[in-house]
């Protein structure tokens, strides 16, 4: 599917589903995809922390995302997910995403500032897909800001290199304030959790992709447009329940997603051995504010 040209876009790392014997369950998935075009989420994301991607071999995420591409029939765009700070080994990857039918490559900026800049302007002329680069250098922070992979201007230089798609934020809404403002190009430019969609569209937010995309898409794309049409008031319930989840949530990471899909009916919601799942205590507080959001089954 050709890109929307249009935004908001919600984009989902989606959760990779496993059977009980620690195999990705590609069943479950499919099921999983299904519900989720039911949704207003507009991309898929397969290769992220969200997906558990470093408890995932290369071979498993090439065909975690043939099954999502056959599940979108041509309805939503595909998107792989690179974390390496090799040119040449991204490039590889990068390859072998376009082969299985992504659109767009989410690649992490490397971590090492002397190396943001060399590693972009080698990689994003022989890229065979647009790039949305993303600025979280510490993935496995859910909800907190780490140190900055640059300095303002450098980020915003490599958003303006051609062959960019977007550019995802970290947790700090200042310093990406920064980054926005210098951006001189029209770039989509996407807030990266939750619980700040809001915060995001004061910026100039105009997506997102965060692990709360998918629990709730919908919720996600009405925070984006009203944020974007400055209904601040009316969009305050919503993201005050919205951080309420997230903040039950987010400390366990994609065990912590997984067991909130789980108590909404999506399919294959273990986490990769050995993660443990998320107390039984835990549990009933998400069972209780998805209740109060309508997200419970029946």
């Amino acid at each position: 599917m050709p890109i929307p040209s249009t935004d908001p876009i919600v984009n989902i790392p989606i959760v990779t589903p496993f059977d009980e014997a620690d195999r990705v369950d590609h069943d479950a998935l499919g099921r999983n995809v299904e519900r989720w075009l039911r949704t207003k989420a507009g991309g898929f994301l397969v290769g992220s922390q969200t997906g558990e991607e470093w408890a995932l071999s290369e071979e498993e995420k090439l065909a975690v995302a043939r099954t999502v591409k056959e599940g979108l029939t041509g309805e939503r765009f595909l998107m792989g997910g690179i974390d390496c700070p090799s040119v040449t080994e991204t490039l590889r990857r990068a390859e072998a995403f376009a082969e299985v039918g992504a659109e767009v490559l989410r690649v992490r900026f490397p971590r090492g500032r002397q190396n943001v800049e060399p590693y972009f302007r080698e990689l994003l002329p022989r890229c065979p897909l647009p790039v949305l680069l993303m600025h979280q250098p510490e993935p496995a922070r859910f909800g907190e800001a780490a140190a900055p992979a640059a300095e303002p201007e450098v980020l915003a230089a490599v958003a303006d290199m051609e062959n960019v798609f977007g550019y995802v934020t970290d947790h700090d809404v200042r310093f990406e304030a920064r980054v926005r403002r210098r951006i001189t190009t029209d770039r989509r430019f996407w807030i990266c959790n939750g619980s700040i969609v809001l915060h995001g569209t004061l910026i100039g937010c105009n997506g997102t992709t965060t692990a709360f995309s998918n629990i709730w898409p919908d919720a996600m794309d009405e925070l984006l447009r009203k944020g974007m049409a400055g209904e601040y008031e009316a969009a305050r319930p919503l993201q005050e329940l919205v951080q309420r989840i997230d903040e039950v949530m987010l400390p366990y990471l994609a065990a912590g997603v997984k067991a909130t899909l789980r108590l909404v009916g999506f399919e294959g919601m273990r986490p990769r051995r050995p993660t443990p799942d998320v107390p039984d205590v835990v549990i009933e507080q998400l069972r209780s504010l998805l209740a109060e959001a309508g997200l419970l089954p029946g």
